[in-house]
């Protein structure tokens, strides 16, 4: 060993590691579960897991909670668990008592990888990803109505932004998925384009078109049916899933097999109530399938048995089901939100953001011309190819460098 890489191998006694916020991964954490943030967390703890020097970067995660399974065990740095629960409990955790917990022990940068995250007074550098500005650009999308629940809603929901807005203020970097979210990133926030580093997000290495021997068992396990169009994500408001209905009960009149799943947490979503009437309403109810959150290594085998992924979003921060989809071989059908467009290019059947009546021509075309169906997934796969983890984490981790001026590799 060469005097340079041995001295990197002891390392210096001044060395100080950058923490990664890896509660996200957590059972439990938030409502995380199923959704991109928790996908992003594991995907990327693993990725800086295998990039990062031994000691560089360490993985924060709460005691007393199940540990990573993804990450060497010598990367968690446990924090203190909130005391009691609650909205209220788990902000005065994340400001103050995790905040105080992280500054004291000094480390040279800490990652928050969620905007709805950060603790917004802590004292070391800190970088914060935010995957959208939608709560902020379109918050009326989310109003609650009127009453006192509803006041009382929307002042947690402006105080919550507030800290968002401060954090992301104070931090010294903004990781953001696609260009598209920097420049809405900018314009919104106002945040400096000096301060943002776009770091586009990639399948994991699960999501492959190659069938894998249990498929067949999940699909079946999920009662999932023959042929079906899949959704996969929440039922917050941009995501259109009543829309999205009233476009399959009209496909479904004529294709008495066809039948719509919606996989992810829906039934927690501020949009659930809508979906429910939406659903109730729907001619083809009986072929609409919620099945909850599925589990990472099992959803392959769900966007493996589709006909068609299908999504109705009027707003996303990047779109990882499309690539998700994509790296499976599966035609994606999707409303031309911008990052969405971004992330597709010329390998999704795009209809208008505003023409969601639209997506019923579209996923007709799909389901009826098989060219099309095989071209639009091998475009998929090679835009798929095109982003990669490896890649992220080393971005990521040169924004670690920069930020705490520390030797990371």
């Amino acid at each position: 060993m060469g005097e340079r890489a041995g001295q990197r191998a002891r390392g210096r006694a001044d060395e100080r590691p950058v923490w990664l916020d890896a509660r996200g991964l957590q059972r439990g954490f938030k409502e995380h579960g199923g959704r991109g943030i928790g996908t992003y967390v594991g995907a990327l703890a693993e990725a800086l897991d295998a990039e990062a020097a031994p000691g560089r970067v360490g993985m924060l995660v709460e005691r007393g909670a199940d540990l990573l399974q993804s990450v060497s065990p010598g990367r968690l740095v446990e924090v203190p668990r909130a005391v009691g629960r609650g909205r209220l409990a788990t902000q005065l955790h994340q400001h103050v008592q995790l905040a105080l917990w992280i500054s004291a022990r000094r480390p040279a940068a800490v990652h928050f990888p969620a905007q709805s995250d950060p603790a917004a007074f802590v004292a070391v550098p800190s970088i914060v990803t935010v995957h959208d500005v939608v709560l902020h650009r379109h918050g009326a999308w989310y109003a609650r109505g009127d009453g006192v629940g509803a006041r009382v809603a929307g002042a947690r929901f402006r105080t919550m932004r507030l800290l968002e807005r401060l954090a992301i203020a104070r931090a010294a970097r903004i990781v953001v998925p696609s260009r598209v979210t920097a420049l809405e990133v900018a314009q919104t926030l106002g945040v400096p384009r000096a301060k943002l580093a776009v770091i586009p997000l990639a399948a994991a290495a699960r999501f492959r078109a190659s069938p894998a021997p249990g498929d067949d068992a999940v699909r079946a396990r999920l009662h999932l049916p023959e042929r079906y169009l899949l959704h996969t994500g929440g039922s917050d408001a941009r995501k259109r899933l009543p829309e999205l209905v009233a476009v399959f009960d009209a496909l479904a009149r004529d294709d008495r097999e066809l039948a719509l799943v919606l996989a992810g947490p829906v039934a927690s979503g501020d949009g659930m109530v809508a979906l429910r009437r939406a659903i109730d309403t729907a001619a083809a109810r009986e072929r609409i399938v919620l099945t909850g959150v599925v589990p990472d290594d099992d959803l392959p085998a769900v966007y493996r048995g589709a006909r068609a992924l299908v999504l109705a979003t009027r707003h996303e921060g990047f779109g990882l089901p499309v690539l998700e989809a994509f790296a499976c071989g599966v035609p994606v059908v999707a409303t031309a939100a911008d990052a969405v467009r971004e992330v597709a290019a010329d390998a999704a059947l795009l209809v208008g953001v505003d023409e969601v009546g639209a997506l019923q021509d579209a996923l007709r075309r799909v389901l009826s011309d098989e060219d099309l169906a095989r071209d639009l997934g091998a475009a998929g796969r090679a835009r798929a190819a095109q982003f990669r983890w490896s890649v992220a984490a080393a971005e990521t981790l040169t924004v670690y460098e920069q930020v705490s001026g520390e030797r990371l590799r």
